[in-house]
Order: C-alpha cells, then structure tokens, then sequence
C-alpha cells in the first residue's frame, strides 16, 4: 500500500509524451482493431495494451488513470521484495529491503509511466519469489508451474524480462544446487520457452521498429552507473556505490555474511544488463537505460540486506533509508513536474488550454516538431474531447483501417484547397526557436532540433494564400498554438 500511494502522489500532474500517447492510441481502439495492429508493431507491448484496453474501458482516459497500474504496479513490486526480505533475513530486512525499493528513482519514475516497466518489475520480483520458494521448499511441486507461469507472463509483459532465467541459472550455481533442483528449473523454463515461443516469434520479425536505438558510446558507461536505476539521482547512485563498498570491505575483513540475498540479487542486476549491452555490441543496438526497469527491484533488496546486516538497530539502518530516501528526492519531485517527460513534451497541457476555446466548426491542423517522431495530432489522441465538434482537415487515413500505431496525415502545406471552406483555422505546431538546439536524452540519442520561427513556416503560407491570417499566438511549453481567422473575424 504505501509503494503504491508513494508511486501514485502526482502521477497525474506531468504531461502524456509520445510513448504514454503510444499506449492511449493502441488501448483505446477495439479489440480487434488492437489484434490487428500488433501483427505489424509493437507486439513487445501487446500484452500491455491488452490490459489498458480494458482498464481504460472502466476507468476511462486521463493522466491519473493510465498511470494507476503503473503505481499498483510499484506496490506490489515492493510488496514482493518485502517477502525476499523477510525470508532472508527477518521482518527488519523485509522493512528495509521494501523501503528501499520503494524510492529506488527507476521504480519511482516507472510508477509515474504509462508503459508495462512498472508491470514487468512486478513480475520480476513474483518470479524470484517462486523460484526461492521452490529452492527452499523442494517436496512443492507447484511452485515450479508458479515458476513458469510468472516467466511466461514476464516475457510476454516486457520481452527482455525473459533475461531474468539467466540470472536465476546463476544463482542456482552461486548456491551450488543439486541435480535435481536443477532438473526442476530447466523444466519450468523449457515450459515458460514453449508457451511463449509463438509471441516471441512475432516480437523477434518486428524488431525493425527499434533501429532508431543508438549504438553504445562513451555515455553508455554513465547510463549503466547511473542512469538505468538512479536517474536524475547521481547522489543516490554514490550512496548506493558506498554501502556496497563498505560490505565488501567488511567481507573480506572476515566479518560478517551476508547470505543468500547477494547470491539472488547480484546476478539480477548484473546480467540481464549485461545480455543486452553484450547484444548491442556485438550486433544491432537492443539497450536503453529504461529496459531493465525489471531489475530494479534487487536495487532496493540488496541494499536492505547489506544495511541490516551491517547494522544492528532498527534506528541505524532507517537512518540509512531516511539518507537514500533524501538523496532520491530530487528525482522523485522533477518526475511529478508538469514538463517532465522527454524534451518537455507538453501534449496534456496543449490539450487543456484548447479545451473550451475550439468551437464547433472550427477547422484543426497538427503540424510536425522536431521533437515528435510522429505528428502534433498526438494531442488529440490524448485529449480528444478539446476538440468535439471541430473539423479535423488533416486526416488521411486512420490507423485504425491500417493497422499501424499512428494516424496518416495530410501534410499541411498539401491540398490548399481544404482552408478554403475554413473561416477559424487552430494550427498546433512546433515552438519557435530563435537558434538551433541539440537535446542529449538518457537513451543516448542526440535530437538537433533546428531554428524555426512559425511566421516563416511554410504551412502559415499556404493558408494565408487561401486568405487566413494568424490572429494570435500562444506558446504552451514545446508547442505553440496558432489562431488564423478569415478577414476581420476574431476570437
């Protein structure tokens, strides 16, 4: 519960960017609509969309609600960390260990997400429950099917999930298992393989749709330290850095152990990471900082494990948590800002101010921004209702009847004729920039975005052709919003 209700504080307040838009325009569409789509793209998230297609069906569409499961999601991530805790070393351990996981900044930035991360963490956590269970209860049968079932399920949630059996293969080995427990494991992930071996078909002939992922460079050595489960919190990162630092140095010193929690959690933070960074290397580029969302949870149970048992009171090792908690603040308030998302994406914010101001009748164009890999419209398809009963002159095809992701507009310097039966014309555009900007995202890609100054665009030419002049101008944050009206008419 307070996972949950510490993912959930603000998580309506920042703006929808282009992926959470990515999963209102997928969930919202019917069923088999929606079946159609993931035969061409974004098969790696179809499980996902299939959950928010019915969420959204009851709850409707808002920045609260997609974000929900996100936070539900966080909770009982911390919930299933909490049960690793107490297993390995008592109720301070699960206190301390869920503690931790809860203002990890990668589970707090996934709570606030309305994509599957926070989902495949939860899972992540559930099917390292089951495979400890199974280790140290071996007359339960059924917790290998559980076992299997919680990595089919990951899999299909977040595709590189399925990493985690190769960090529970080393595992078994850190804890020199028998034969037989071995026998077991590779049973239960030869069934999960079978059962999803037809999805990841179908993920594996879509993997064009990530060519845009950079290669690894100089930064991705800052990504893995950082950024992958501290981002924004570089002091969370050093603090983390210490406490690991001074249980190796007490290790080797001959003092205490620290069991079976280092065995579990170290190689589910070290080698699905890995899998992906050697892939990347070795063939096309796979890794981003936000892909192992599902390891972060061993952030949080392995620095509880190393607090406890380095410490001996309750008060010590909460002091610790207070410190991490503080060092972790900084990201946690900027992620609850309204422009947090990448490069500021403003959708939600541009979709409230038009809402009241379209009329009936008023014709709508979405122009391109350098920052948008797909078009302005995004805004309508997070905020629809700001634009009931306006006439959307820009559509070409819906992506509904194509069965792509994304709309096909019409560009807006196309058909001229189209403005002609406009007298109110709003044009959501790119912001102005006076210079040329470069943005570094922490996925590593490097966006030049250009000057541009919308009195000089080319779109703003062509309807004044048709007699539309600009009335007024307001900048939102990364979009401005353009009024044009015919003759002296004015709003």
């Amino acid at each position: 519960m307070v996972g949950t209700l510490v993912g959930f504080w603000s998580s309506w307040v920042p703006s929808f960017w282009y992926d959470e838009a990515a999963t209102v325009r997928a969930s919202t569409r019917s069923t088999g609509d929606l079946w159609r789509m993931l035969g061409n793209i974004d098969a790696v998230h179809g499980a996902y969309y299939l959950l928010m297609h019915v969420w959204f069906g009851v709850f409707g569409v808002s920045e609260l609600s997609a974000r929900l499961p996100s936070a539900l999601a966080v909770g009982a991530a911390a919930a299933g960390v909490a049960v690793l805790g107490r297993r390995f070393g008592g109720t301070r351990t699960a206190v301390v260990a869920a503690a931790l996981c809860v203002v990890t900044p990668r589970l707090t930035w996934a709570a606030v997400e309305a994509r599957g991360y926070a989902l495949s963490a939860a899972v992540a956590v559930w099917a390292t429950v089951a495979v400890v269970a199974a280790v140290c209860d071996r007359s339960r049968w059924w917790l290998w099917l559980l076992y299997a079932a919680a990595i089919a399920l990951g899999t299909v949630v977040f595709v590189y999930s399925s990493l985690l059996v190769l960090a529970h293969a080393v595992t078994l080995l850190w804890l020199r298992t028998g034969r037989r427990l071995w026998a077991w494991w590779t049973g239960a992930v030869v069934l999960a393989g079978a059962a999803t071996a037809a999805f990841v078909r179908v993920v594996v002939a879509q993997t064009g749709q990530v060519s845009w992922i950079p290669p690894l460079d100089r930064s991705t050595v800052r990504t893995v330290a950082q950024v992958m489960w501290f981002p924004g919190a570089p002091l969370a990162a050093v603090l983390a850095a210490v406490l690991i630092v001074a249980a190796v140095v007490v290790r080797i010193r001959g003092g205490r152990r620290f069991g079976a929690v280092v065995a579990v959690t170290v190689p589910w933070l070290v080698v699905p990471p890995a899998a992906l960074l050697v892939l990347s290397a070795v063939h096309d580029p796979t890794f981003l900082a936000r892909y192992p969302t599902f390891t972060a949870p061993a952030v949080g149970l392995l620095l509880g494990g190393l607090v406890t048992t380095l410490t001996r009171r309750w008060w010590s090792a909460l002091l610790v948590v207070a410190v991490f908690a503080a060092a972790a603040a900084p990201a946690y308030l900027e992620q609850r800002t309204a422009f947090a998302k990448p490069s500021g994406m403003d959708f939600s914010a541009v979709g409230r101010f038009l809402d009241g101001r379209v009329e009936p009748g008023d014709c709508v164009v979405f122009g391109s921004a350098a920052w948008n890999p797909a078009s302005q419209r995004l805004v309508a398809i997070v905020h629809p209702h700001a634009f009931e009963g306006a006439r959307d002159i820009g559509l070409r095809q819906s992506a509904d009847e194509t069965g792509w992701l994304w709309d096909i507009e019409i560009g807006p310097t196309e058909q001229p004729e189209r403005y002609a039966a406009c007298d109110v014309v709003w044009f959501v555009a790119d912001e102005d920039r006076d210079v040329a900007e470069r943005i570094r995202h922490e996925t590593g890609e490097v966006w030049d975005l250009p000057a541009h100054h919308i009195l000089d665009d080319p779109a703003i030419a062509v309807m004044r052709d048709t007699g539309l002049e600009v009335r007024e101008r307001w900048p939102i944050h990364v979009t401005q919003v353009v009024l044009l009206t015919r003759g002296t008419e004015a709003r």
